[in-house]
This record gives structure tokens, sequence and C-alpha cells, in this order.
């Protein structure tokens, strides 16, 4: 029986610290002489899209205190660390772009 109330509790956890991230963020990256906006949308079951220019990209996600973690379908993992509402992400290719909602 306890078992069955600390993995209640564990689900509760993991779920309030989710639903606090959920929505819709914007980071604005110079590429050059280029300026690119990147949008990336956290779902409410875990799921995210990554929308830069018409390229859209999905992936999965958690969060775990201010860590946040993006899982790509190729395997890959870019963490990030959140701030209030700004979610600084460290995406290779990319370097530190800062999300904010």
């Amino acid at each position: 029986m306890k078992i069955l109330v600390a993995l209640g509790l564990l689900v509760l956890v993991s779920c309030s610290g989710r639903s606090e991230m959920v929505g819709r963020y914007e980071a604005i990256s110079s590429r050059g002489e280029e300026t690119v906006r990147v949008v990336m949308t956290l779902a409410a079951d875990g799921t995210g899209k990554w929308l830069v220019a018409t390229e859209e990209t999905v992936f999965s996600w958690s969060v775990e205190g201010d860590h946040l973690r993006i899982y790509t379908r190729l395997g890959g993992v870019v963490e990030g660390r959140v701030q209030g509402t700004t979610v600084h992400l460290d995406v290779p290719g990319w370097g530190v772009l800062e999300f904010r909602r």
C-alpha cells in the first residue's frame, strides 16, 4: 500500500511541473546576417514541436525541477534550464537560445 501512495505522489509531482511548462515559447537567433525566429510548443501530454521558418520537428519532453529535457526522434537529448517564464536551451549548431513564453 505504501508503494502505491509513493507512486501516486510521484505522478502528481511530475504532472504539476509539466503543467506549469505547457505553452508556446519564442526565441530569436542571429545566424550570420540572418535573424531567425524559433517557436517551441510544449503540450501537456509530453510532446512538443519546434518550428523554424516552415520546418517543423516533433519531440518529447520532460521537466524535473528547473531542468527541461528535449528528446529528439533520433535519440538526442537537449538540456535546458527554466527560469520563470524563460527557458535557456543549449542547442547543437545554434548555441544557447533563450525562449520566452
